[in-house]
């Protein structure tokens, strides 16, 4: 598996160049170390393997993650109690870059966050400045302050430190990079929006 997750790196490495929303966000580490963690296969992770993308120019990374995905050390941040059962069912991430994933750097974090059709991540926030960059499917980003919008693949959302946002998904599931350039350690907070 050492071997796809590295394919997965260079797959990202040359995104990352070609794309100016993601390069201008925080620079990729040069130094990352590779770092086997045990997999923890989730059973929303499982409606990942079979989802087949139809987009051309992120087709590379979803098939690498499609096909990593039993292998996957697979997280949920979240108790029932705070996001439902239903949430937790449809959704989960991994840590591809950052202190604890499978490249190892202190300089920034990038998850990688799978969410299955008609769900709704609830209103939260964070210390961090946060980017989302859409690599399959689609979804509705909110956020205090930003106008509403749908995210189709190659498209970003910046969530600055403290500013709540949410993400609904519809008939289509959504893959995503989801990147943190500063406070890595930040903890996530679920928030009430009136």
């Amino acid at each position: 598996m050492e071997k796809l997750f590295k394919d997965l790196k260079k797959e990202i490495y040359k995104l990352w160049e070609k794309n100016l929303d993601l390069s201008n966000f925080t620079k990729l580490p040069k130094d990352l170390i590779y770092n086997n963690l045990q997999s923890n296969y989730i059973e929303s992770a499982k409606k990942l393997k079979t989802w087949k993308s139809n987009f051309a120019k992120t087709e590379n990374i979803h098939d690498i993650i499609r096909r990593l995905t039993p292998y996957i050390n697979w997280k949920q941040t979240y108790d029932e109690k705070d996001v439902g059962k239903s949430f937790l069912e449809k959704y989960g991430y991994f840590e591809l870059f950052g202190p604890t994933g499978y490249f190892l750097t202190k300089k920034m974090s990038l998850y990688v966050i799978f969410f299955d059709t008609d769900n709704f991540y609830t209103w939260h926030n964070h210390e961090a400045d946060e980017l989302y960059f859409v690599l399959s499917g689609s979804a509705k980003f909110e956020s205090v302050g930003d106008k509403s919008e749908i995210l189709t693949p190659m498209k970003t959302r910046l969530h600055k430190s403290f500013q709540p946002h949410s993400l609904t998904t519809y008939n289509e599931k959504c893959l995503s990079l989801v990147i943190w350039r500063d406070k890595l350690e930040s903890s996530i907070q679920v928030v009430k929006i009136k």
